[in-house]
């Protein structure tokens, strides 16, 4: 079976989203409150920390797989049908250090790579939990991770990747992601890069309280203020 995509498609638009903010921030929650990603789509999710255990997203049950092998059999299948579905992947063995983490990583974003479909009636929208723990650069995402955050949308991806941190992550990432959700912030260098990224003052970013948050749209000056409500 091929491990690449199929039938790239320029007609799908960009919608890739980034959520960054410290602990606590509401980025998981904002996965769901932003109306990035609906009940109905199809989601699979990174969440090697097992966070989305026995958990429901937009109301629909999260399968939760350990293996490579079969959370590629639960997708695969899924993505023979037009139904939504939320399946996730959680190592059952998760190995130590950030050097094994990403390389594994960057292996479930092959598993991941090979199920797009830019003909496909539905998008694959790609939860990626904790990317500051599995890149490596603040420069350019050399990998199958930057892969599909710069070619992804031709083949129906969409990818929303979470993190703490703004400064220490890969610039593809940010440069990609045209949707920014920023929550409360902790670190200096990331008051600054995000004040320059969503050309709003460091003062109002440090102003934002827990569930607070800046959003931004695709082009310049499209940023507002919200907070997420339960």
């Amino acid at each position: 079976m091929s491990m690449q995509p199929i039938n790239p498609n320029d007609k799908h638009d960009a919608e890739h989203v980034l959520y960054a903010g410290t602990t606590g921030a509401g980025k998981s929650v904002a996965t769901q409150k932003m109306k990035r990603i609906k009940a109905t789509d199809q989601v699979v999710i990174w969440d090697f920390y097992g966070q989305y255990q026995d958990k429901k997203f937009l109301g629909r049950e999260i399968r939760t797989y350990n293996s490579l092998k079969t959370f590629f059999k639960a997708v695969y299948a899924g993505r023979k049908t037009n139904q939504g579905f939320k399946i996730a992947f959680t190592p059952k063995s998760a190995p130590d250090g950030k050097r094994a983490k990403r390389e594994l990583f960057l292996k479930y974003c092959q598993v991941v790579w090979s199920l797009g479909d830019g003909d496909h009636k539905k998008k694959l929208h790609c939860i990626m939990e904790e990317i500051n723990r599995v890149t490596i650069t603040t420069g350019d995402e050399d990998s199958i991770y930057g892969e599909l955050l710069e070619v992804g949308r031709k083949f129906g991806f969409v990818i929303h990747s979470v993190s703490q941190r703004l400064a220490p992550i890969p610039n593809t990432v940010i440069s990609m992601s045209g949707y920014k959700w920023v929550g409360i912030q902790e670190a200096e260098g990331d008051v600054t890069r995000i004040s320059k990224e969503l050309g709003v003052s460091p003062d109002d970013v440090k102003s934002l309280t827990k569930l607070e948050y800046f959003f931004k749209s695709p082009g310049f000056g499209n940023v507002v203020r919200g907070k997420l409500k339960f």
